[in-house]
């Protein structure tokens, strides 16, 4: 075989290999890495000395998650979104890949992560450092504060990412309790809710910027309406760092309580959290 038959060859190789749908995971993968990296390095939590190491995908045997949690900062989206100076970072993990699509299973309706994330949120007040984000005075859990940082993440992190603005969100609050120890902290509180907002499968249109991580969003699931409205559980556990004056989040979102429970068995109560 001559010079030019191998070169031949050889770009051909490559010219399947960029077409094929399992270069998508390859350029998710290596994208997501170096941004969730330069995200980490900036956020304020490294400066106040808290941190959280959450398992990924790669910590089980089965096709569950994204191989690794990623780190994004947002401190002035989240300022915005509720009117007044914030530290906001978010650590966030969704579905694993299903090569053959080249997407997340995110978008799968009929997988047990459509829609789903778990991962961790940090939060500080700047113009009332004094104020425990999340509580009130009296140290009970404020609702419709707690919420936020949720809201903004789905809203306008994930639905926005899209494409998709001013959605459709609420929730019912299915379940408040006191945790005494969790993750080897004491004093934190559980908060199980149920969340009607909107789906993420959708047809493709035009490049997004969220395509980088999930891939575009596969023909054979958009058989309906763009971004169904559709009810998920969720879970998220809350406690303020007082020495810190910032506020952490663990939480999960997904389309079932039995994915809920066993995401928070494996993932969330496996996390370990650092606080120097």
């Amino acid at each position: 075989m001559n010079k030019r038959i191998k070169r031949i060859i050889f770009l051909l190789i490559i010219i399947i290999f960029l077409i094929s749908p399992f270069f998508q995971f390859i350029k998710s993968i290596t994208a997501m890495s170096v941004y969730s990296y330069l995200c980490k390095k900036d956020s304020f939590t490294n400066t106040l000395g808290i941190h959280i190491k959450m398992p990924g995908g790669l910590s089980t045997a089965k096709k569950d998650w994204y191989p690794f949690v990623m780190t994004f900062d947002d401190n002035k989206g989240f300022s915005n979104y509720v009117k007044r100076n914030m530290h906001y970072t978010v650590l966030y993990n969704f579905g694993a890949f299903e090569y053959l699509n080249g997407a997340s299973s995110l978008y799968n309706p009929d997988s047990d992560y459509y829609g789903a994330f778990y991962g961790a949120y940090f939060v500080q007040e700047l113009d009332n450092p004094d104020h425990p984000f999340g509580f009130d005075d009296q140290g009970n859990v404020h609702i419709e504060e707690a919420v936020l940082p949720g809201t903004y993440d789905i809203n306008e992190l994930v639905l926005g990412g899209f494409g998709l603005y001013d959605p459709i969100s609420s929730y019912i609050i299915d379940d408040v309790k006191k945790v005494e120890t969790f993750i080897n902290y004491s004093n934190w509180t559980v908060i199980d809710a149920t969340i009607t907002t909107h789906g993420p499968n959708h047809k493709y249109t035009k490049k997004q910027q969220a395509y980088i991580q999930y891939g575009k969003p596969p023909a054979k699931y958009n058989k309906g309406e763009d971004f169904p409205v559709t009810e998920f559980k969720s879970r998220f556990y809350l406690k303020y760092v007082e020495e810190k004056k910032c506020t952490v989040f663990l939480y999960i979102i997904g389309p079932h309580k039995k994915m809920i429970e066993a995401c928070d068995e494996h993932f969330l109560q496996k996390s370990v959290l650092e606080i120097n």
